[in-house]
C-alpha cells in the first residue's frame, strides 16, 4: 500500500470520527448565515486605496487563483480563490450606484466552465449598469482567466504576463492496465451503453470520444464567441488563435487579444480619465469584523473540509470523474 493512501485512510478515519460534529456546526452556520443574508448584512467592508471623490468611485477587485466553485485552501492544497465571496463583490459593485467604474486585477490560469461563465455574465450585468470595466492581467490571465476579462471595455496586460489558452479541457486516467496486473477486475452494472463513461477501469471507447467531444465543442464554441463580441474579432480570426497556446503581452496585443501593455497604475490611470473622474476614489474590499463575517469565514471553512472529504474519498477509491475546464495546465 502506497504511503500517499496510508495518509489518506488516517485522514478519512478522522474525517469519519469529526464528521457528525462538522454536519451539526455546518447546518447552524449555514441558517444563520441564510437568516443574516436575508437582512441584507453584509460581510465585507470597504479599504481606500486612494482617497477622492464619494459620488465617484472605482472598486478594485482581485481574481487570483484557479477558478473554482470549492473554497480554495485546505489539506489538499488550492489557490485560496472564493468564489462565493468574490460573486458577493460583483454584486455590490453591480447595485452601488456611486461606482462608476471597476478594475479587475486578474491572474489565473483559468478553472471550471461553469463559475467562469458566472463571472463573465456577471461582469456583462455590471456594464450594462454603464459602469466601465478595465482588466490588469497580471502573471497570467489563462482560458478561463482570459474568458472572464474578454467582455472588458480595456484590457491592459503587464510586459511579462502569459495571455490567452483560448480552449477547453477535459481528460482522465485509464487504469485497466494497472488494474489487469493485479488480478482487480470491476463489476459495472449500467442502465445504457454510457453510464460509466469515463470510468478509470476499461479504455475508453471511440464512441465516447466522439460524445465527449461534441460536448466539450460547445463549450469551446460558446468561448469563440464570447472572444468574438469582446474583442470585437472576426470568427475566423478566433479560431485562428484559439489552438490552446498563451501569448505573451507583445503577442496578445499585436492579435487584439488585449489592448494595451502597462501595470496596474496605468490601467487605473486610464479608467480614471475614461469615467472622466480622475480624482475618483478607489477602493477594495476585504472581510468585515463581526461576528457576521467570523460564520461567514466559518461556512467557508467547513464547506473546504466537505470538499477534502470528497479528495480523501478520490484518493482511496480513484473516483475522480473529469469535467470540462477552461484551464491552462502549463
Amino acid at each position: 500500500m502506497s504511503k500517499k493512501r496510508v495518509i489518506a485512510i488516517i485522514l478519512a478515519v478522522v474525517v469519519i470520527l469529526g464528521g457528525i460534529t462538522v454536519s451539526s456546526i455546518s447546518a447552524i452556520v449555514s441558517s444563520f448565515i441564510s437568516n443574516s443574508s436575508s437582512s441584507n448584512v453584509d460581510p465585507f467592508t470597504e479599504e481606500t486605496e486612494q482617497q477622492g471623490s464619494a459620488s465617484k468611485r472605482i472598486a478594485h477587485l482581485t481574481l487570483n487563483g484557479e477558478i473554482s466553485d470549492e473554497s480554495g485552501g485546505g489539506l489538499f492544497g488550492g489557490s485560496g480563490y472564493d468564489h462565493d465571496a468574490f460573486m458577493k463583490q460583483l454584486d455590490n459593485v453591480k447595485k452601488d450606484k456611486s461606482v462608476k467604474g471597476v478594475l479587475l486585477t486578474v491572474n489565473s490560469p483559468g478553472g471550471g466552465t461553469y463559475p467562469s461563465d458566472e463571472i463573465y455574465n456577471k461582469i456583462k450585468q455590471i456594464k450594462k449598469k454603464g459602469k466601465k470595466v478595465y482588466v490588469h492581467m497580471e502573471s497570467l490571465a489563462a482560458s478561463g482567466g482570459y474568458y472572464v476579462s474578454a467582455p472588458a471595455d480595456k484590457i491592459y496586460a503587464g510586459p511579462q504576463s502569459m495571455v490567452g489558452s483560448i480552449g477547453v479541457i477535459m481528460s482522465n486516467v485509464d487504469y485497466s492496465g494497472l488494474q489487469k496486473k493485479l488480478g482487480i477486475k470491476e463489476n459495472v452494472i449500467k442502465s445504457g451503453a454510457h453510464k460509466d463513461i469515463l470510468s478509470s477501469s476499461r479504455p475508453m471507447t471511440s464512441d465516447e470520444k466522439n460524445i465527449l467531444q461534441s460536448m466539450l465543442n460547445d463549450s469551446f464554441d460558446r468561448f469563440i464567441n464570447i472572444v468574438k463580441n469582446g474583442r470585437h474579432m472576426s470568427e475566423k480570426k478566433v479560431r485562428k488563435l484559439a489552438d490552446g497556446r498563451v501569448y505573451s503581452a507583445q503577442q496578445a496585443k499585436e492579435n487584439g487579444l488585449i489592448d494595451n501593455i502597462g501595470y496596474q497604475n496605468e490601467a487605473l490611470t486610464a479608467l480614471k480619465k475614461d469615467i472622466h473622474a480622475k480624482n475618483a476614489e478607489v477602493f477594495e474590499y476585504s472581510d468585515s469584523v463581526n461576528i457576521f463575517s467570523t460564520l461567514f469565514s466559518a461556512k467557508s471553512t467547513i464547506k473546504q473540509f466537505n470538499s477534502d472529504i470528497k479528495g480523501i474519498k478520490s484518493v482511496i477509491t480513484n473516483d475522480s470523474k473529469a469535467k470540462p475546464m477552461y484551464l491552462y495546465e502549463g
